[in-house]
């Protein structure tokens, strides 16, 4: 009996769609198509997140290791805004601009993915992640 009435269902739906009116598919042009949204978080190799560092002069680095782990060295020029601490936002919305690059790593890419979701979600345009840490770095 369940099948039957699964079957008359299958069939009315069916039916249903074939009666209704096809719909007119037009092309959208460019001034009015939705907007993409444009990439934030770029999760970039050694040789680009160099290579950002370079060509934006006002790229802001930012190691989010304990201090204790930045005692082993430090890409040029960055500050420590530790990840684990628990104002870990309030410092990076204190200590950083928006509207500039972020280039964040920490130790392996774990912690700056995390960081990079943080100031996404705060607001930050352009971040950039060293996928490898600075592990990778060295």
């Amino acid at each position: 009996m369940k099948l039957y009435q699964l079957l008359i269902v299958l069939v009315l739906g069916f039916a249903a769609c074939k009666a209704s009116p096809k719909m007119k598919i037009t092309k959208q042009s460019a001034s009015t198509a939705p907007a993409k949204s444009a990439k934030i978080i770029h999760r970039v190799d050694n040789q680009n997140f160099a290579a950002k560092i370079a060509s934006s002069p006002d790229a802001q680095v930012v190691d989010v290791r304990t201090p204790e782990e930045c005692t082993k060295g430090v890409i040029k020029n960055a500050i420590n805004i530790n990840y684990r601490d628990r104002d870990f936002a309030e410092q990076a919305n204190g200590k950083l601009d928006k509207n500039k690059p972020v280039m964040l790593y920490c130790a392996a890419g774990g912690r700056s993915a995390k960081a990079a979701n943080i100031l996404k979600k705060q607001g930050f345009k352009e971040i950039y992640e060293l996928k490898s840490g600075y592990g990778g770095w060295k």
